[in-house]
């Protein structure tokens, strides 16, 4: 057993130094990975860009009907920004620049389906509003026989009592109107045009006088629409669609637009918000504000001790940082018991607290 272990285990001066440096070796390299691990465990991991990818991905692929603008286009000359402006998504408007960079082109409404990264909901929406001018694509109709062109006499029209400034373009052609009459007949009053005497037909462009004289004894024009007084004056917290379409220049489109543009921010404080409504031009805020009141109604807040942060940043003067801001002033603070704290405890700044500050409450 001596001679064993002797034999085994007896070293020699210099492997012993090495078995001691080896020893060394291990122990260093133990304790770096230890460092490492604890230094690891211990940072903070910044997925700013990442969720900033994230966000600028779903808008790329996100529709905004609720704040668009409808009216006549051709998809094949509509510009970029004339489709976004539709409501549609960037990724499908791409889609039909890509579509039409290739060589093709849309010969009938539904041709616009071609188009992958439109989604069904997208052209259910703007189906009504392609409006594809003969001069797009030429004079070959070999490509889409059962096509019906603009200039084409439609079948034998069906007259009923219309009202020009609420009939659908589908009542428009079963009146007799043409496509692209119908569709300007649309657009007209997408811009805040209004029909106030049954005459007012004939001043559209294309339509032939004898054709407006047969329609002349069908057209009732509700009360609503004969006159547009100027002496009226709309309360934009109350006021609704139809009533803002009493105002010279409001059409259903912008109707819509203000009084969703208002349910989002809990009401108007100032006359003034209307020009932050999507498509409000500084001429048509002009024409109008003369009209416009703020009555005494009470505004819809917020409550920034109960509410979360989709709450928070749902409300358009909100955004991700002020959201993140005021939250983790709540945590600290555990309750917030006056909103002026946001801004004496630096929590947000005094801009920020000057926009929200209506919008917001502790109870």
């Amino acid at each position: 057993m001596k001679n064993f272990i002797k034999e085994y285990f007896n070293f020699s001066k210099r492997e012993q130094n090495g078995m001691l440096v080896l020893f060394a070796i291990l122990i260093v390299l133990i304790g770096v990975n230890i460092f490492v691990s604890v230094h690891k465990s211990n940072q903070k991991v910044d997925f700013s860009d990442f969720e900033t990818e994230i966000d600028g991905f779903l808008v790329y692929q996100q529709t905004h009907f609720d704040d668009s603008e409808l009216f006549a286009f051709d998809p094949n000359t509509a510009s970029r920004e004339d489709l976004l402006r539709l409501g549609l998504s960037p990724k499908s408007v791409n889609g039909i620049m890509n579509y039409r960079d290739k060589g093709y082109k849309f010969y009938k409404p539904e041709d616009i389906t071609r188009v992958r990264t439109l989604k069904p909901e997208e052209y259910e929406t703007i189906k009504d509003y392609i409006v594809i001018e003969k001069s797009s694509y030429g004079n070959n109709r070999q490509h889409n026989r059962d096509y019906s062109y603009p200039d084409e006499d439609r079948n034998e029209p069906q007259l009923f009592d219309f009202d020009p400034n609420t009939a659908t373009k589908y009542e428009l052609e079963r009146l007799g109107f043409k496509t692209w009459q119908a569709e300007n007949i649309v657009k007209y009053r997408n811009k805040g045009g209004r029909f106030k005497q049954p005459s007012d037909i004939t001043k559209m462009h294309g339509i032939d006088k004898d054709f407006a004289e047969k329609l002349m004894p069908y057209i009732k024009i509700e009360s609503q629409f004969q006159t547009a007084s100027y002496d009226i004056l709309v309360n934009i917290n109350t006021a609704t669609e139809i009533d803002f379409q009493k105002l010279k220049g409001i059409g259903e489109a912008y109707s819509k637009r203000i009084v969703a543009y208002r349910e989002k921010l809990g009401g108007f404080v100032s006359v003034e918000q209307l020009r932050e409504v999507y498509g409000m031009t500084d001429e048509l805020y002009n024409s109008i504000s003369s009209n416009l009141k703020i009555g005494s109604e009470p505004i819809r807040t917020i409550n920034i001790n109960t509410a979360d942060f989709k709450t928070l940043v749902s409300h358009p003067y909100i955004d991700k940082n002020i959201a993140s801001a005021i939250l983790n002033y709540r945590d600290f603070a555990k309750t917030i018991k006056s909103i002026d704290e946001l801004v004496k405890q630096k929590a947000i700044s005094q801009s920020d607290y000057d926009k929200i500050s209506k919008y917001i409450s502790v109870e």
